[in-house]
């Protein structure tokens, strides 16, 4: 259809429930004319029919979404997102939040979209001009603004999803951390802990909790270029220790801190040496078995991640 209304529709799903199974559902979406897709922040690229309104791209969306961001253009007539998961567990309706005002970070998982007002319904599934869209619910409504007829340019709606916890989850582990030179960033679950009072001072460690339902540990480190680089770590038991085991780059990738990011394709940390080794001290509390881990460069700016598996915390 054509115009040129530009609609970015964030849905932030319900995830399970605390006790549930963590399931991967199937969901499904269209936007007549134009889509971007983000989920917890993280742009999905794999989109065949993002131009193609009446076929629709489906995307796993693991018990972990939280967030679920559209970007539409309309090219004529109406515009409208549509959507749903086999079970409606997601399904497009008045409950998304939807403005026609461009935020920054509006895609993020932490964007608070507190004061947008509800999406408008515009028509039911299969409601004409629209046909059916093979995949998803006849129950799910096209939504956009309240403008969705060429008059708004551009529009951004949000959904929210309250976040998978596992059963009988209730212990909190003390993580100690320290960077040779700077921790710059600490990222538990893609939230910045910012009490850190030894950033800038590697002989001394920082402890932060970290919750049983935690999944990913992020950090960004800065070396000054003298001597040696490093970042080390470790909670009390040995759950975490910085070994090979985690991921660490010298590129920065939009969202690298997100727990939906795919640290896939990213190398493995190069493990300098274990821990008191020189020209390293003892850093208390951190774990003797802990290894001092880096990129395989002189680089002066890394990101680690290391991903944690939430069931085996509690």
């Amino acid at each position: 259809m054509n115009l040129i209304p530009v609609l970015f529709v964030i849905a932030q799903v319900c995830v399970a429930a605390a006790g549930a199974s963590c399931v991967t559902r199937n969901l499904y979406i269209t936007v007549d004319n134009v889509m971007e897709l983000y989920i917890n922040g993280v742009e999905i690229t794999d989109l065949p029919n993002k131009n193609d309104w009446p076929r629709a791209d489906t995307v796993p969306l693991t018990c972990y979404a939280r967030v679920i961001a559209v970007k539409g253009t309309d090219q004529g007539v109406v515009a409208g997102i549509l959507a749903s998961t086999d079970d409606a567990y997601v399904l497009t309706n008045s409950s998304w939040k939807c403005t026609n005002k461009y935020y920054e970070g509006w895609e993020q998982l932490y964007f608070d979209d507190s004061a947008w007002p509800q999406a408008y319904q515009a028509g039911l599934h299969q409601t004409s001009p629209w046909s059916l869209v093979p995949g998803i619910r006849t129950d799910a409504y096209w939504i956009w603004t309240r403008q969705f007829t060429g008059g708004d340019l551009v529009a951004y709606c949000r959904k929210e999803l309250v976040p998978y916890r596992p059963q009988s989850c209730s212990a909190t582990r003390d993580l100690s951390i320290t960077v040779d030179n700077y921790i710059t960033r600490l990222y538990i679950d893609g939230v910045q802990q910012t009490n850190l009072p030894n950033a800038n001072n590697w002989r001394r460690s920082d402890t932060v909790p970290l919750p049983c339902s935690a999944q990913v540990i992020a950090v960004q480190g800065t070396d000054d270029g003298i001597v040696a680089s490093g970042i080390l770590a470790s909670t009390p038991d040995g759950y975490v220790v910085t070994d090979a085991s985690w991921k660490c780059t010298n590129v920065f990738y939009r969202g690298w801190e997100s727990v939906a990011f795919d640290d896939s394709a990213w190398p493995q940390a190069r493990v300098i040496a274990i821990h008191q080794t020189s020209p390293w001290s003892l850093v208390r509390p951190i774990r003797t078995d802990a290894y001092w881990i880096w990129t395989y460069s002189k680089d002066i700016v890394v990101y680690c991640r290391k991903r944690l598996q939430p069931r085996k915390l509690c």
